[in-house]
């Protein structure tokens, strides 16, 4: 006799769901791809659990794609590069507004992170010192 496993329904629509949220906008749009009412799209987005599991595979899809620009972004400065000197000034002059704003951009990210740096450094430093068992308070 063959047992049935009524939980792969309910498994298949839960992947069904998860690829059908990652690759439309609106969760109507969603249940019209997938085939699945959009009531049940609205119970699974209740659940924690799959919550969870769909902004993990949504930040896993955006991880991806930004992973295919910074493969690309050497084309990208490669073309800026080459539209410096395309003698068309209305190019070369929006390409110059390009690398200026993302430099001095690049320039304040940099100092940012240092900064962080310098601060999460002096706050694990002061977590340490308190931890010591000479610095402990007694009551």
């Amino acid at each position: 006799m063959i047992q049935i496993d009524r939980r792969m329904p309910k498994e298949n629509n839960k992947e069904k769901i998860l690829v059908a949220l990652i690759e439309t906008s609106s969760i109507r749009e969603a249940s019209q791809k997938s085939g699945i009412g959009e009531a049940t799209f609205y119970r699974y987005l209740q659940d924690k659990a799959f919550l969870a599991e769909y902004r993990n595979a949504r930040r896993q899809t955006v991880e991806s794609a930004i992973a295919q620009m910074q493969q690309a972004s050497s084309e990208a400065v490669e073309t800026l590069r080459r539209n410096l000197t395309c003698e068309n000034s209305a190019v070369e002059t929006r390409t110059a507004q390009i690398i200026f704003e993302n430099s001095i951009r690049g320039l304040e990210l940099t100092d940012i992170l240092s900064r962080l740096e310098i601060l999460e450094n002096e706050h694990f430093e002061q977590i340490e010192e308190t931890a010591k068992p000479n610095n402990r308070r007694r009551f």
